[in-house]
């Protein structure tokens, strides 16, 4: 694990006992679209023709308490949570249980992204997913590129890979980190509770960081463009697409209130 995927491991594992609750709205919204963007994402879940009576499986990574997985989990056969903090898994495994899905819904800790590919996930129930999803956690990843190509190998022919993340604000530089390593953290990790968008952007300080966790940010958002081109050079070629969600996160601390614009996207492996 390098030193940057470490510093994310350390705090999302000290801030998972307060996340559910601190950032319930933010968790309200990634919900509320991911439930929203269900058919959009995919045609493949147990309720629809192209998908019924056969096994249909999520790889949700860098998943947190796994509110993407569940609010997927009632539309398909597994979802399999991955992610490299101990007590974020536990709140994944926690919210399964509340939610009586234990059986469908289980985390394992694992870095997918290292240069070494952890031998207990290689098996094939680790790959061919019809959907992968990572939800604001690519810009914690230090190479971003290179985590979308690893773990788009992990997609079925035809699965759909979804990207909820933030939309860069004006003025930022949003350019991608190089290095040798490969970081993540938990699902939406930055930028928590409910407010509105008045447009793409709200101001230039709309994607600063808090300083206790500017240290985990690789990349201070992706443009629709350079979503594309993620998703082309990982062979995700078709069925791009990818929407500004009309809810902002904020999230309010003492020095300031920050906001969050944040977006969807999908993209389909042919």
């Amino acid at each position: 694990m390098t030193e940057f995927t470490e510093a994310n491991r350390a705090y999302f594992d000290k801030m998972a006992s307060t996340y559910q609750s601190k950032f319930a709205d933010s968790m309200k919204i990634i919900a509320e679209q991911t439930s929203k963007h269900r058919l959009w994402i995919s045609d493949r879940w147990t309720d629809t023709e192209a998908g019924k009576g056969q096994e249909v499986k999520v790889l949700e990574y860098a998943c947190g308490p796994g509110v993407v997985s569940m609010s997927l989990a009632p539309f398909v056969t597994k979802v399999i949570g991955v992610d490299i903090a101990d007590q974020m898994l536990a709140e994944f495994r926690q919210n399964a249980k509340t939610i009586g899905l234990s059986d469908k819904m289980v985390g394992y800790k694992a870095d997918l992204l290292a240069d070494s590919e952890p031998e207990e996930f290689s098996g094939p129930e680790y790959h061919d997913f019809d959907v992968i999803a990572v939800s604001m956690a690519l810009h914690h990843f230090e190479q971003p590129d290179v985590a979308l190509r690893r773990l788009a190998s992990r997609l079925k022919k035809g699965g759909s890979f979804m990207i909820i993340d933030l939309v860069p604000s004006a003025g930022s530089d949003h350019g991608h980190g190089h290095g040798h390593g490969h970081s993540h953290s938990h699902g939406h990790s930055h930028g928590h509770g409910h407010g509105h968008n008045h447009g793409q952007h709200h101001d230039n300080s709309a994607q600063e960081f808090p300083r206790d966790g500017a240290h985990t940010v690789k990349t201070h958002g992706f443009s629709a463009e350079e979503m594309k081109k993620l998703f082309a050079d990982a062979g995700l070629d078709s069925r791009f697409d990818y929407e500004v969600i009309p809810d902002q996160l904020k999230w309010e601390k003492p020095e300031k209130t920050y906001y969050k614009t944040i977006f969807i996207a999908r993209a389909q492996l042919t």
